[in-house]
C-alpha cells in the first residue's frame, strides 16, 4: 500500500525537478541553447549572450542538469515498489516515470471514491459546482455555481491547475505520439464532432461540425483523458484495497466502458 508520506516525498521531487526545467530552458534561452543544449542562432530573447563570454554562466546551466539528473534517478528509485505504478502506470504506453510520478503525487486515491470527483479534480468536468473563495485565510465554500473546468474571476480554482496542464498537455500529446490503445478514443471522437450536427453546450446555434479543428482536437483530447482517469481509478483503488464504484453511464444506462490498459501495448 502507498503511503501519504511517500506520496508527498514524490511530488516534492517531481516539482523539484520541473522547478530545474525552467530554470535550465531560462538559462538556456539567455546562452542561445536549444532545450538539447545545442547552440542555436540569435534568438531573440532579451539580454541574450553569448555563451563563451561569461563561462561561470555556462558552468550554472551544466550544474542545473546534472542536479535535475540526479534528482530523476533519485525519482525512478522512490517510484520503484510503488503499487500503482508497478502493475498499472509502467504498463500503460505513453506514460514516463515523470509522468507516473504525477499523477501518483497529485491525486490522493483514498479521497477519489468516485471517477467523477477525479474528473472534476482534474478539470475536465465542465457542469457547474459549488465556488470557493478565500476568506479570513481560509477556504470558503459558498453556494454560488461556477464551471467546474473554468477559471471564474474572484473564485479559486475548482480543480489541480498543475495536473490539468499535465494531463492535457504532456499525457494527452504523449498518448497520440506514441500511439498508446488510448489514441482510439480520441481519433474515434474526433471523427464524430466532426460529422456531427449537435449545438456546442454554451454556444447557441454553433454545431461542432462547424467549429474550428482546434476545438475539436481539445475536446479529443478530454474525451480521451476522462477515459484513461476511468481506467486509472479502477486500477488504483483495486491495488490499495478500496472500494470502487461504477460510472454513471454503467450503473444507470448499462453502458460498459472497456478497459484499453489491458491491451497489449508493446
Amino acid at each position: 500500500m502507498q503511503s501519504e508520506e511517500q506520496r508527498m516525498r514524490i511530488k516534492g521531487i517531481v516539482r523539484t525537478i520541473y522547478d530545474y526545467q525552467d530554470i535550465r530552458i531560462k538559462m538556456g534561452n539567455r546562452l542561445r541553447f536549444k532545450k538539447d543544449g545545442n547552440d542555436q542562432k540569435d534568438n531573440g530573447t532579451e539580454m541574450a549572450i553569448n555563451a563563451e563570454d561569461i563561462p561561470s554562466l555556462v558552468d550554472a546551466y551544466d550544474d542545473s542538469k546534472d542536479i535535475e539528473e540526479n534528482l530523476v534517478k533519485s525519482l525512478n528509485k522512490e517510484l520503484k515498489g510503488i503499487p500503482v505504478y508497478d502493475k498499472f502506470l509502467k504498463n500503460v504506453k505513453g506514460i514516463g516515470p515523470m509522468m507516473a510520478a504525477v499523477i501518483i503525487s497529485e491525486y490522493d486515491i483514498h479521497k477519489a471514491h468516485t471517477i467523477s470527483a477525479m474528473v472534476q479534480f482534474t478539470g475536465l468536468n465542465p457542469g457547474l459546482v459549488k465556488g470557493r473563495k478565500m476568506k479570513d485565510g481560509k477556504i470558503v465554500v459558498t453556494d454560488d455555481m461556477i464551471r467546474g473546468d473554468k477559471l471564474t474571476a474572484g473564485y479559486l480554482a475548482p480543480y489541480n491547475a498543475r495536473l490539468r496542464t499535465k494531463m492535457l498537455g504532456v499525457l494527452g500529446s504523449s498518448f497520440l505520439k506514441a500511439k498508446s490503445p488510448y489514441a482510439k478514443f480520441y481519433y474515434d471522437y474526433k471523427n464524430r464532432l466532426e460529422n456531427e450536427a449537435r449545438e456546442i453546450e454554451g454556444r447557441e446555434g454553433k454545431m461542432w461540425n462547424e467549429t474550428t479543428a482546434k476545438h475539436r482536437h481539445n475536446a479529443a483530447i478530454r474525451f480521451m483523458m476522462k477515459a484513461f482517469i476511468r481506467d486509472l481509478y479502477y486500477a488504483w483503488r483495486e491495488i490499495e484495497g478500496l472500494p470502487t464504484r461504477c460510472p454513471y453511464e454503467e450503473e444507470y444506462l448499462g453502458i460498459k466502458h472497456h478497459d484499453y490498459s489491458k491491451e497489449k501495448t508493446a
